[in-house]
């Protein structure tokens, strides 16, 4: 049995999903399996899964369903002792899972560990990110909606992901849902190196869908309070109804940090692009719309610098 299954799920993959699959060919850990799941692309996407010529790769093809829904088939179809998640558009450092596999055989206390990434862009790659290391941190960033583990740098435990009961298969926020039940069951991590080049690009992401993935990320925040607490869990539909009744002056406030929000990520991809002046200006927009959410990202930024000059040399997490 190899020791893990890298699990990815592909809509429309192309042109980057052949950059995404041999960064994973090239690991420097051999011992691996490729589940990878084609829901339902209309791209050449199926072409070029379907072409791949290499026995630990398995391609299951199936209708159109969503990520969550695509990752818990392609799940049952892993036979290995750890998962780590792979996206079709972003590159893995050759070392990636060599390390994230050694940390995890090293700390059995830690469910889940993620990496740093270095964001993407079309024409150049450029600085790194800052996540917290350490479980209680991890959990503080995710119960207040912030970044804290990139969903395609995870590698973690199968029985354990099998025992949470997977991912939802909800819209968005599938990844948010999971890392705070992850969390309930065991520790969370992120190792302090780059180990994935993370593609930002626009996409479909348009004030609505912004508004509809802040709205999930908030649902699975106030689903992780009402079991710490323990009450009962509330669905969707319910929970989108109660933020609706709220003053409207909350809901203006939310639909101004929504549209800055969408500015600054098409500033960043501006800036990774050929577009670096407008990417500067849409950036400063963004800070004059939420002077709020700036703050808050350069505060969390100054933070973490600050702890990362206490040590010369790259660290593990302490997760006892």
């Amino acid at each position: 049995m190899p020791d893990v299954a890298v699990l990815m799920a592909v809509y429309n993959g192309m042109p980057y999903l052949p950059d995404a699959v041999e960064s994973i060919l090239g690991q420097t850990l051999e011992d691996w399996e490729f589940v990878i799941v084609n829901d339902g692309s209309t791209d050449d996407s199926s072409g070029y899964l379907d072409q791949l010529d290499d026995p630990r790769i398995r391609v299951i093809h199936a209708p159109n369903a969503g990520l969550g829904a695509a990752l818990n088939r392609g799940h049952q179809e892993c036979q290995s002792e750890f998962v780590a998640r792979m996206d079709s558009d972003d590159v893995a450092d050759p070392e990636r899972l060599e390390r994230q596999l050694a940390f995890l055989r090293q700390r059995p206390e830690v469910g889940l560990v993620g990496t740093q990434i270095e964001r993407l862009g079309n024409t150049r790659g450029a600085g790194r990110s800052l996540l917290p290391c350490e479980h209680p941190a991890i959990v503080e960033h995710l119960m207040s909606g912030l970044p804290a583990v990139y969903h395609p740098t995870i590698m973690c435990r199968s029985e354990l992901l099998a025992r949470i009961g997977g991912y939802w298969t909800l819209r968005f926020g599938e990844e948010w849902d999971m890392f705070l039940r992850m969390a309930e069951a065991a520790r969370l991590a992120n190792l302090d190196q780059v180990l994935l080049s993370y593609r930002f690009d626009t996409g479909s992401m348009t004030g609505a869908n912004m508004r509809s993935m802040r709205c999930h990320i908030e649902h699975a925040i106030d689903g992780a309070r009402r079991r710490q607490s323990g009450h009962p869990t509330i669905g969707y539909e319910e929970f989108e109804h109660s933020r609706r009744s709220r003053p409207i002056w909350r809901r203006a406030g939310d639909t101004l940090d929504i549209y800055a929000r969408c500015q600054y990520r098409i500033a960043v991809v501006d800036l990774l692009g050929s577009r670096q002046l407008r990417g500067y200006l849409r950036l400063g927009w963004a800070a004059l719309c939420s002077p709020k959410l700036t703050w808050q990202r350069v505060a969390r930024v100054l933070k973490d610098r600050r702890a990362r000059r206490q040590t010369a040399e790259p660290r593990l997490p302490n997760t006892r």
